[in-house]
């Protein structure tokens, strides 16, 4: 039985200055269901969400809520229709309580403050909590949340104000995997409850995970709306993009493969692991067993395994962060100790890791600080202080190389988009003059032609400046379409060694069966 309407919005057509961001496209939204709005950054996702909840008014077209026609001209009149937008920037004030957080957000004060209930509040918002299977603690600092549990303060705030219609803008954005999980599960109740909501990102399997139909957008124009039990990552992303996804994996070139392994014939590996076994310094870190792995010079080699495997535990054993128990790591044929990212960026090691938002980016830095951060040695004069005129020009010139968007080398890091932040990353490991950089995941959270980009990225720096790429993936074509060898693992394990040519997924994945 099909569920009722919750939004109908009709032949909506918004223009900016020189732009046409949302071209006559129709979406509905029902009750009990989880719709996806999927496209590439630019697409007009969220454009079309801030048209419904009264941000932009709409140049042409009519909205619909509850089959009856509405004209929403602020966020205040979406509000009481029941339509609630919980942003990606998370919008929170982290210096007060879950509840007072909840309380404001909610605009559920009143007029006056001296109105306000905190009791009564307390209990109603407890109600909401338990009936859809949210946990937090209302007297916590928001700070001391985590980026889940700050985007969930949103949605219970929105739901106190009897919300039916959420309209959520790229949610996962700042969440890592883990996080993205209990959010999903949060979300399948509000489902199960009958609110109608919109979901939208630019990662095509966080689609078809959560969402029972897929509208896609392209150019600001509506491509197709599809169930999701109906449909493929592969048409998915082609409808996204226009063309053949495999176009945007397939970056390297098949003729190098013949001069790169006739060069390995008689040269000594860059970096070779022999029988490299970790002992585990928590519960949730995976233990390598046995390790054999070979990375020569200016090689791309790709670790391909899904999530528990170990490829990132490989990734921190190279820069001394696992423990090693048993086994040698050599560097030229010769045996050398690891103990921390210091040493290993000594040895010419540097590692990209997964969660670039954590562990990587430096957000209160400027895109030109975050790039030289480890490099700060280029940049000195004198030996002590920082040529800021030689600092900007080494930024605008990787900048323009990587193609990074920004509106400043001074740009605050965390306004760049996820792929953006990842080339300043990228370009943070070339001014190291590294000998491997280590990619972790390089393009998850990214959309899909800037994955392409990072992709081309990694290829390049490894043919033109001889410089050795260590890929870790779950992302099998990924792995076809960049790396030289692939090594398959699992279980903390390398199970399988491949030389890529004339290799296709199926090969490969039949190993993880």
């Amino acid at each position: 039985m099909q569920s009722s309407l919750a939004v109908l919005a009709e032949n909506i057509v918004k223009r900016f200055p020189g732009v046409v961001a949302v071209n006559n496209v129709t979406f509905d939204l029902r009750y009990g269901e989880i719709h996806g709005l999927l496209g590439q950054n630019g697409a007009g996702k969220s454009t079309l969400l801030k048209v419904v909840y009264g941000v932009h008014k709409p140049d042409h077209g009519n909205i619909y809520v509850d089959n009856r026609k509405v004209f929403i001209k602020s966020p205040r009149d979406a509000r009481k229709l029941g339509i609630a937008l919980v942003h990606q920037e998370i919008a929170v004030l982290p210096h007060l309580t879950v509840l007072e957080n909840i309380a404001l957000l909610g605009f559920s004060w009143g007029n006056l403050i001296s109105k306000f209930d905190r009791s009564e509040f307390k209990n109603y918002i407890d109600k909401i909590m338990s009936r859809f299977g949210i946990d937090l603690e209302f007297n916590e600092k928001v700070r001391n949340l985590s980026s889940a549990e700050k985007m969930l303060v949103q949605i219970v705030a929105a739901l106190s104000i009897n919300a039916k219609i959420l309209l959520l803008d790229e949610p996962t954005s700042p969440l890592s995997l883990h996080e993205v999980e209990k959010l999903f599960d949060v979300l399948k109740q509000l489902k199960k409850e009958g609110l109608a909501i919109t979901f939208v990102t630019h990662r095509v399997n966080e689609a078809l995970d959560i969402c029972d139909r897929i509208t896609i957008l392209r150019n600001g124009e509506k491509v197709a709306t599809v169930e999701s039990k109906d449909i493929d990552a592969h048409t998915l992303i082609k409808l996204m993009l226009g063309r053949e996804p495999e176009e945007l994996y397939r970056v390297r070139v098949d003729k190098d493969i013949e001069t790169i392994f006739s060069r390995y014939l008689g040269e000594v590996p860059l970096i070779e692991l022999k029988n490299i076994s970790t002992q585990p310094q928590t519960a949730a870190e995976v233990p390598l067993k046995n390790i054999n792995l070979k990375i020569y010079r200016g090689e791309v080699v790709a670790v391909f395994g899904f999530i528990g495997a170990g490829k990132t535990e490989l990734g921190k054993t190279l820069i001394g962060l696992t423990k090693v128990s048993h086994g040698d790591i050599l560097y030229m044929g010769k045996k050398i100790k690891i103990k921390s990212p210091v040493e290993a960026i000594k040895h010419g090691i540097f590692y990209l890791p997964e969660d670039r938002r954590v562990e990587g980016l430096i957000p209160h830095f400027t895109v030109t600080a975050n790039m030289d951060i480890s490099s700060l040695d280029i940049v000195k004069k004198f030996g002590i202080f920082i040529d800021s005129l030689k600092e900007l020009n080494i930024s605008l010139d990787m900048i323009k190389k990587l193609n990074v968007v920004t509106s400043s080398p001074y740009a605050k890091i965390t306004q760049l988009s996820g792929g953006n932040q990842q080339k300043v990353l990228v370009a943070r490991a070339m001014l190291t003059n590294a000998k491997l950089v280590i990619f972790d995941e390089p393009t998850v959270g990214i959309d899909v032609a800037t994955k392409a980009e990072i992709r081309r990225l990694i290829y390049r720096y490894a043919r033109e400046r001889g410089v050795s790429s260590l890929v870790l993936t779950s992302d099998v074509d990924e792995a076809l379409g960049l790396a030289d060898r692939i090594y398959v693992m699992r279980d903390g394990k390398i199970i399988r060694e491949y030389i890529n040519k004339n290799l296709d997924r199926d090969e490969i994945l039949k190993n993880l069966a």
